[in-house]
């Protein structure tokens, strides 16, 4: 039978010397404090480790502290120099600090069972006092070991913890400002956090002051309880004067102890007063519980050097809709942001990156060229664009072309960009121009493969660029159950396929059922969808046999050539009997000619040069002139060659002008820029090699992806 889990938020203060859990405790609204087993206010874990020598034995915290000796190794200090220094030394072993950080957190979390036998990490937020890159990207790796998914591991500095625990307490604790005095062996600091009700949500900004100067690292150990009530008397009096302060937190070691006499009934004067070691736990704690009750920023936007002041979104359409697409919001730690948006340029090759200032409200453009975009028809190109922060005002843009899925691939060209977000000035000449089509969400890139072409379609986008521009290749049956199927599970278009199979089941006609798709997927414009519709009226007034002919010409466009060969014959037929007074010469000599075409492509030339000779007859079209020569001089016939020329109206020059293309043609054909040539010739060149025959087969596959494609 399987377990039962419930899922917990829980906080982790990590920290040199000592780090800290807490878990929230949804029953009781409130969070635990994590203590080492059998003491019930221990819950400072010292962030040690001792392994046993020549084994895979380890104990971690005071138990680490109790394995100090010969035969096990003690490990401290592995957080110092993060960055610089990723291995230690330490007897005789070398460790890397990234697996003792891993062997230190995967220990202690287990401390949790204690509390809740059956419960299972779901949100965790790390805190410290500050985070090098280095440890923030060994921190989400870690949360993967740990099951953890990516968007339900946050971390933040201590500054963020603090502004979470403050404004998570009862209101009337910070019903004005709120501040916080730390005392450890940096020495004391001040943050102070200004709290603007005027806005909504409210906003939080913290201001820090180091007060070293005032009481040092070692005071608190050397100085006597008298001097020190004294010197903190003072700093009370000068940091908080005048200030409206609802509630003064008290937090580091230097704070233990009887030595606050005179200092705290000044400072808790009008004030509430708490003092505590786990303020930076429970802090990161809470903000699991905000993430995981979705609560984060709906009460109030907290701002400090780690968070983004900024709101920076796209404007993009769907559809009919036009919206706008948020990318940050203003209030997140920057080195959790790691965000993505897929679209479609339409009609630009500037994205528009819109900047708001939360506190000032103050909007920015900065526009973003991409600078030697790949040829490609209007609105098959797909950007993929990611955003990640180096610090809380440089933002660095990443956007890469992915193409137009198998009708234009994409080339892998990244453009990149590094802005201050903060800083930067809108240029005054900027106007928006174009759109930009947001990219429809599926869980999976399933495509869908029309067999006539043999193209796949990896997005309705991509269907609608199909439709358009294959029209005379699309009939009732492109819109079968497959497709319709494909739309609902795979594309997740519900609406759009309910609104197809009733369009279908009323009988609508094809006309109706792609203006409907046209309009609800919304990638054409308003004249290029009146421009299809008139295309479907036009091919709605052709006879069978015109019909007939574009399905062989659509054989044509995909390499179908036999497929092509036996529906020209059949049109040939009808237009030689039943239907030969419904056709114009001009429309039989473009038969012959495309029939022609599609000899010359199966190497049939004798069968070829019939056709363009009885094109030619018929429509008196100078490219059926042109081919008819070129195949007779391929087949070295040079008495059709000169009777055609006698018959014609060509004059020399154009002659010239003919045969003149034809042998550049072929001296090209057979030199060596033509790459496939020249690679069959080395090929051959080089039988006796024993990759002779892994090469042929790995030319031949490429030859065919390449014809397919």
């Amino acid at each position: 039978m399987a377990e039962n889990y419930i899922n917990l938020w829980v906080g982790y203060d990590l920290g040199n010397a000592y780090s800290q859990i807490s878990c929230y405790n949804e029953r009781k609204n409130e969070v635990d404090s994590i203590c080492l087993p059998g003491k019930k206010a221990a819950y400072e874990i010292p962030t040690k480790l001792s392994k046993k020598s020549n084994g895979d034995e380890w104990f971690f915290g005071e138990d680490a502290e109790a394995h100090m000796e010969e035969p096990w190794i003690f490990i401290r200090d592995f957080l110092v120099h993060y960055e610089d220094e990723p291995t230690m030394m330490i007897g005789g072993e070398t460790f890397e600090k990234k697996a003792l950080l891993f062997k230190f957190v995967t220990l202690s979390l287990e401390l949790i069972g204690r509390y809740y036998p059956h419960g299972k990490v779901e949100w965790l937020t790390f805190t410290a006092p500050e985070f090098s890159r280095k440890l923030i990207e060994d921190l989400l790796e870690l949360g993967r070991t740990l099951d953890i998914a990516p968007e339900k591991l946050k971390i933040q500095n201590h500054v963020a913890s603090y502004e979470n625990y403050a404004l998570c307490q009862p209101k009337e604790l910070w019903q004005h400002d709120v501040g916080m005095f730390e005392y450890n062996d940096t020495g004391l600091s001040y943050c102070h956090l200004t709290i603007n009700r005027k806005r909504s949500p409210m906003v939080i900004q913290a201001t820090t002051l180091a007060l070293g100067a005032y009481l040092n690292g070692e005071d608190y150990k050397v100085l006597s309880p008298v001097e020190l009530d004294r010197r903190f008397l003072n700093v009370i009096k000068e940091v908080l004067g005048n200030r409206n302060v609802s509630t003064i937190y008290l937090v580091g070691r230097g704070f233990e102890g009887d030595w606050m006499n005179m200092s705290l009934k000044i400072m808790c004067s009008n004030r509430k007063g708490f003092i505590g070691q786990n303020l930076y736990a429970k802090g990161a704690c809470y903000n699991s519980m905000l993430e995981a009750t979705k609560s984060k920023n709906q009460t109030f936007i907290a701002l400090n050097d780690e968070i983004v002041p900024e709101n920076i979104y796209l404007q993009v359409t769907r559809g009919r809709e036009s919206f706008r697409y948020d990318l940050v919001k203003a209030g997140s730690d920057w080195y959790n942001i790691q965000e993505t948006a897929e679209f479609i340029l339409d009609g630009t090759d500037t994205i528009p990156l819109h900047v708001r200032d939360f506190v000032t409200n103050k909007e920015r453009l900065i526009p973003l060229k991409l600078e030697s975009m790949p040829q490609r028809p209007n609105r098959t190109t797909r950007i993929h664009m990611h955003l990640e922060f180096e610090d809380s005002n440089i933002c660095n843009v990443i956007m890469e072309d992915k193409g137009f899925g198998s009708l234009f691939p994409g080339t892998g060209k990244t453009w990149k960009k590094r802005l201050n977000v903060v800083e930067y000035e809108s240029p005054d000449n900027f106007e928006i121009t174009g759109r930009l089509i947001l990219n429809r969400e599926v869980a999976e890139r399933v495509p869908y493969y029309f067999n006539m072409s043999g193209m796949k379609v990896f997005s309705v986008e991509e269907l609608c660029y199909y439709i358009f521009e294959n029209i005379y290749a699309v009939n009732m049956d492109t819109f079968g159950e497959d497709l319709l199927y494909w739309l609902e599970k795979n594309m997740n278009e519900v609406s759009l396929t309910r609104g197809l199979k009733n369009l279908i089941k009323g009988g609508s006609t094809l006309k109706e059922i792609i203006r409907y798709f046209m309009n609800y997927v919304d990638y054409y414009t308003a004249e290029e969808c009146k421009h299809l519709m008139q295309i479907i009226d036009d091919l709605s007034h052709q006879n069978p046999t015109e019909s007939k002919k574009l399905e062989a010409d659509n054989y044509i466009r995909y390499c179908r050539y036999m497929e092509a060969i036996r529906v020209y014959n059949d049109v040939i037929y009808d237009m030689e009997h039943q239907a030969k007074d419904e056709v114009t010469r001009e429309f039989k000599g473009d038969t012959w000619h495309n029939l022609g075409v599609t000899y010359t492509r199966v190497m049939n030339f004798s069968a070829a040069q019939e056709c363009f000779k009885r094109a030619w007859r018929l429509n008196q079209n100078e490219n059926s002139l042109k081919s008819f020569l070129w195949i007779s001089k391929l087949l070295l016939d040079e008495t059709s060659f000169f009777d055609a020329v006698e018959n014609s109206s060509l004059e020399e020059d154009d002659i010239n002008a003919i045969l003149g293309e034809f042998d550049r043609v072929q001296a090209a054909a057979g030199s060596d820029r033509n790459e496939r040539l020249k690679l069959v010739r080395d090929i051959n060149n080089d039988k006796s090699s024993e990759m002779y025959h892994q090469r042929m087969a790995g030319y031949l596959d490429e030859l065919k992806e390449w014809y397919r494609g």
